[in-house]
C-alpha cells in the first residue's frame, strides 16, 4: 500500500462506485486465464478494471490502482503460485482486504480464485508463498510483510473458486461470472420512489412469492382509464425492488405500441428482451418464430423477471414474448400490465401459475374471480408442495384456533429442506386462518438475525409504509409495534429461528394481545421449541415412498401419470432422496429439463447424489447451513458419522466410545468435582445432534436415551465430502483405493478385498485411525513403519477377518487391538 494515499474505505453509498469489478492478478496469467475471465465479465456488461502494463512504472502500487480498488464493488484476486513474489500484487491484496474489513454494510465483496495453488499454501504461506515472503522479509519491504501475511491469510479463509490442472477453466470462469452477477446490485429504472405504494407493493410481492424457486408464475395487473400514470410508477417501483432476486431481468414498456410501430415490431421486442437479459442479440433474428426459439434456448435454464407493460387484447403479443411454460427457468416471474381482464386467461401455459391483480381508483385488490388454469387450481385445493403433510397442516391450524392453549407459541421442527416454511406459508395464507386472526405478520428471522430488519418486516401489519420508520430508533419501532399488537388478535410467523436466545429479544415486541393471539415458529433446533413453549412441537416426518413419488410426479408431469417405461427408473431416483422434499423437488427440476427417455433418465439415476450435492442446489445450501451452525465441539462428532456405511444402524454406546478415543470429548473438563462422566457428556453431544435434526433415533433405551441412531443419506454424503475437503476422513472403496490423498482417518466400506491385505509402504504417513466396515477380508498385515502414526483400528462386521498381523505396533495401538478385536480373530505381534 502506498502511504501517501488516504483510505476512503468506510460505509459507502452506491453512487460512490465507478467499477463493478477490480481484477488483481500476477502478470503471467494476463494473457491466459485472466484475459478469458476479463472478456467473460465485460461480455456481460460488467464494468471491470484491469490494469495495463504501462501503469506499473515503479515498485510502489500506483495511485490510479489504489483508487480503482476503493471504487470497485467487487474484487477478484487470482492467486497463482508466484502471486506473492510481486510486491505490487501484495500491496493490491492488502488494500483489497483493508477496504473489505472497513466496509460496514458488506457492499464490497472479495472473491478469491486459487489458480493451480492450494488455498492452504496461501493461508499458511507455504511452498512458493513461504519462499517469497522470506525473500521480502530480507529485502527493503520488510516493514510491509506482516500486513501482507495477514491479508493473504484473511483472503484464503474466504469462500472462492479452486482451479486445478484437471478442471476446465471455462467452467470456473462461468461460475465466477455467475457469482459476480448475483452480488451486483440491480440498475434501477429511473423514477421517483413513492411511499404511497409501500403497503400495496408488499401485497403484490406476497402474491408473486418471489422467494420461491419451485414454480413459474405469471401475474396480470389490470388497470383502467385514468390509471396509466399510477400503474407505470407502481410497476417500475415493483421492478426495482425485486430485480436483484433474479439471474436476469427485462422491462419492456409500451408493448402494444411498439409491436405495431413496424413490421418488425415484435421481432425488435424479442431482441430487446434477449439483450436486457444479458444475451447477445446482435444477429438478425429474421422472424418471430426464430426469436421465440432463441428465447427458449437461451433463457430456458435461467430464473428471470420479465415485465411486459401495456399489453393490449392482442394475445399474439404474449404468444411471441412468453410462448410457453418452458421458455424460462423455474422461479421465473412474468408480470403483464393490461386493460383487458381476460387477457391472461386467453394465454394459459402448462405448468405456469396464473394470477391477477386489479387497480381500482388508486387501490390494489386481488381479484377473487380470477380463473386459474388446472395447475393453479390444484395447488390451491390440494397444495402439491405439502404432499404427505396434509394431516400436519390441519392439526396445526386447529391448534392455533384453540382457546385453551397454555401458551401462545406453536412450533414446527424439522431438518433443513423438510418443508417447514412451506407449511407455515400455507397456514399463513389459509382462508380460515385469515378470517380468524384480524392481524397477521410474517418475518424470516434466519441464522444472521438482525433485530431492526425483523421489526420492520413485522411493521407491515400496521398498514404503514416501512419508510415511515427509516429514521426511527429500534426501541421506538418495538414500542409502536407493541402498542398496536395489544389491540389485535394476531398471528405472527417467525420463520427459520435458530437461536433460543433470539426469542428473548423478539418477544419484547409481541405482547399477549387479545385472547387467541398466536406465534408460529419454524426451526431446525428442538432447543428453540423447548425454550419458547412448554407444549411439544410438531415434528415433520420424512415422506414415505408413495408420498415422495407423488411429489416428484406433480413436479415433473404436472400431476399427470409417469410413462410406464420411465416409472421404475424414476422411483429408483426418488428413493435416493430419502423422503426429503427439497431433494425431491431439486431432482424433479433437473429431470424436467431432460428428454423423457430411458437413456436420459438412466444417466441422471447413476449420479443422483452428485447432482443434489452441487454448489448451486438448495439441497447443499440447506445441509451446509445446519453444519455451519454447529458449535466447534460438535462438528468433528458429526463428521465422524461418515466412517459408517450408508443407512448403517449405529450403536450409540460404540459411537460415544469412538468419540472419546478420538479426543472429541475433552476428559480434562470432566476432572472437576461432581462433573459428569465422559460417557454422559458424549450422550449429551448425541442428544444435541438429535435436537438439531441432524441425527435420527432408530431405537431408544428404557431411560429414554439413544440406543441406536443413523443419519439421512444426503447428510452422510455431506459428511464424506466435507471430511475429504478438510482432510478429516476419507472413504476407501475398490474403485478409489489407488487415488486416496493423505487423510488422518481412513474407512474401508462394504466390499471384497483380496484374502490378504498387506500394508507395507508409507502411503499414509498421517493416518491415525483405520476403519473397516463389513469388508470381506481374511488377513490384515501391517508392516513396520507403514502407518507410523496409526493408533486405532476399528472393525465393524468383518466376519471373515481371521488374523491381524502387526509388526512393532505402538503401545496405544496394541492396547486397542487387544481390547477391540473379535474373539475368533487371531492377533499376532512382531516386535
Amino acid at each position: 500500500m502506498a502511504n501517501h494515499v488516504t483510505s476512503t474505505c468506510t460505509t459507502t453509498p452506491s453512487s460512490f462506485f465507478i467499477y463493478d469489478v477490480f481484477l488483481s492478478f500476477r502478470g503471467h496469467t494476463r494473457y491466459g486465464f485472466t484475459d478469458c475471465l476479463y472478456r467473460a465479465l465485460t461480455n456481460k456488461r460488467i464494468k471491470t478494471f484491469r490494469d495495463r502494463d504501462n501503469l506499473k512504472t515503479g515498485d510502489e502500487i500506483g495511485h490510479a490502482v489504489l483508487e480503482a480498488i476503493e471504487k470497485s464493488r467487487i474484487s477478484i484476486v487470482v492467486l497463482c503460485r508466484n502471486y506473492a513474489s510481486s510486491t505490487w500484487c501484495l500491496d493490491e491484496v492488502a488494500k483489497i482486504m483493508e477496504c473489505a474489513k472497513e466496509e460496514k454494510k458488506g457492499r464490497r465483496r472479495v472473491l478469491p480464485v486459487f489458480y493451480k495453488v492450494e488455498p492452504s499454501d496461501v493461508r499458511l504461506q507455504k511452498n512458493e508463498y513461504e519462499a517469497a515472503m522470506m525473500k521480502h522479509e530480507n529485502g527493503r519491504n520488510s516493514l510491509k510483510v506482516e500486513a501482507w501475511r495477514s491479508a493473504l491469510s484473511s483472503i484464503a479463509n474466504l469462500t472462492g473458486q479452486h482451479c486445478t490442472a484437471d478442471m476446465y477453466e471455462g467452467d470456473i470462469i462461468d461460475k465466477i461470472v455467475e457469482e459476480v452477477l448475483r452480488n451486483l446490485p440491480p440498475e434501477p429504472l429511473l423514477i421517483h420512489s413513492l411511499a404511497e405504494f409501500d403497503s400495496q407493493l408488499e401485497q403484490v410481492k406476497s402474491l408473486l412469492d418471489v422467494e420461491s424457486s419451485d414454480t413459474l408464475c405469471m401475474l396480470g395487473i389490470i388497470y383502467g382509464d385514468g390509471e396509466t400514470i399510477s400503474k407505470t410508477r407502481f410497476i417500475v417501483e415493483l421492478y426495482n425492488k425485486i430485480r436483484h432476486q433474479f439471474e436476469a431481468a427485462s422491462f419492456l414498456a409500451n408493448v402494444s405500441e411498439k409491436s405495431k410501430e413496424s413490421v418488425s415490431g415484435l421481432t425488435d421486442l424479442q431482441k430487446t428482451l434477449l439483450f436486457e437479459m444479458g444475451e447477445e442479440a446482435t444477429f438478425l433474428i429474421g422472424s418471430t418464430f426464430k426469436g421465440s426459439s432463441e428465447i427458449k434456448r437461451r433463457l430456458g435454464h435461467k430464473r428471470v423477471l420479465l415485465v411486459l407493460d401495456d399489453v393490449d387484447d392482442d394475445v399474439q403479443q404474449l404468444h411471441t414474448l412468453v410462448g410457453g411454460g418452458d421458455w424460462f427457468g423455474l422461479g421465473s416471474r412474468i408480470i403483464i400490465t393490461t386493460r383487458d381482464e381476460n387477457l391472461v386467461n386467453k394465454h394459459v401455459l402448462d405448468g405456469v401459475d396464473i394470477k391477477k391483480y386489479c387497480i381500482r381508483r388508486g387501490e390494489f385488490k386481488t381479484m377473487e374471480d380470477a380463473k386459474p388454469n388446472h395447475r393453479q387450481k390444484r395447488d390451491e385445493e390440494e397444495g402439491d408442495l405439502i404432499v404427505g403433510f396434509e394431516n400436519n397442516l390441519s392439526t396445526i391450524i386447529k391448534q392455533l384456533k384453540e382457546n385453551d392453549l397454555p401458551t401462545n407459541v406453536v412450533s414446527i421442527i424439522g431438518m433443513g429442506g423438510l418443508g417447514k416454511t412451506t407449511i407455515a406459508r400455507k397456514i399463513y395464507d389459509d382462508y380460515e386462518v385469515k378470517k380468524f386472526f384480524t392481524c397477521r405478520a410474517w418475518s424470516c428471522v434466519s441464522k444472521n438475525y438482525v433485530a431492526r430488519e425483523v421489526l420492520l418486516s413485522l411493521v407491515h401489519c400496521l398498514n404503514k409504509p416501512a419508510s415511515e420508520f427509516e429514521n426511527s430508533r429500534e426501541e421506538d419501532i418495538r414500542e409502536e409495534l407493541r402498542e398496536y399488537m395489544k389491540q389485535q388478535k394476531y398471528l405472527v410467523v417467525l420463520d427459520d429461528l435458530w437461536d433460543p436466545l433470539v426469542w428473548d429479544d423478539i418477544k419484547r415486541a409481541l405482547p399477549n394481545g387479545k385472547t387467541g393471539s398466536r406465534i408460529l415458529i419454524t426451526s431446525r433446533n428442538n432447543e428453540v421449541a423447548n425454550y419458547t413453549s412448554p407444549r411439544p412441537p410438531h415434528y415433520l416426518p420424512f415422506l414415505n415412498d408413495e408420498e415422495s413419488w407423488e411429489l416428484f410426479c406433480n413436479k415433473v408431469f404436472w400431476g399427470r401419470k409417469c410413462p410406464s417405461d420411465l416409472e421404475p427408473i424414476g422411483k429408483s431416483m426418488v428413493e435416493r432422496c430419502g423422503g426429503l422434499p427439497i431433494a425431491i423437488i431439486t431432482l424433479a427440476a433437473l429431470v424436467s429439463k431432460k428428454k423423457r427417455s430411458q437413456r436420459e433418465w438412466l444417466h441422471v439415476k447413476g449420479h443422483v447424489n452428485w447432482h443434489l450435492a452441487q454448489d448451486n442446489t438448495k439441497v447443499k445450501d440447506a445441509l451446509k447451513l445446519s453444519y455451519d451452525d454447529l458449535p466447534a465441539r460438535l462438528k468433528p462428532c458429526f463428521l465422524y458419522f461418515g466412517i459408517f456405511p450408508e443407512d448403517y444402524n449405529i450403536s450409540a454406546r460404540k459411537l460415544v466410545q469412538l468419540w472419546m478415543a478420538e479426543g472429541f470429548i475433552q476428559l480434562e473438563e470432566c476432572g472437576i468435582p461432581y462433573a459428569p462422566e465422559p460417557e454422559d457428556i458424549g450422550d449429551e453431544y448425541l442428544d444435541e445432534l438429535v435436537d438439531r435434526c441432524l441425527v435420527q433415533v432408530t431405537k431408544r433405551r428404557s431411560d429414554g436415551g439413544v440406543k441406536y441412531c443413523q443419519i439421512h443419506d444426503l447428510l452422510h454424503d455431506f459428511c464424506i465430502s466435507k471430511s475429504k475437503v478438510d482432510k478429516f476422513l476419507e472413504i476407501c472403496t475398490e474403485s478409489n483405493i489407488h487415488s486416496l490423498s493423505n487423510p488422518r482417518r481412513l474407512s474401508f466400506l462394504e466390499g471384497v478385498l483380496p484374502d490378504s491385505l498387506n500394508c507395507a509402504t508409507t502411503e499414509f504417513p498421517q493416518l491415525q485411525v483405520f476403519v473397516m466396515n463389513e469388508v470381506c477380508v481374511k488377513r490384515w498385515r501391517l508392516e513396520k513403519g507403514a502407518m507410523p502414526r496409526l493408533r486405532r483400528l476399528v472393525v465393524h462386521g468383518c466376519f471373515s477377518l481371521k488374523q491381524v498381523h502387526v509388526v512393532d505396533p505402538s503401545h496405544e495401538l496394541k492396547t486397542t487391538l487387544e481390547i477391540g478385536l473379535m474373539a475368533d480373530c487371531n492377533f499376532v505381534i512382531h516386535n
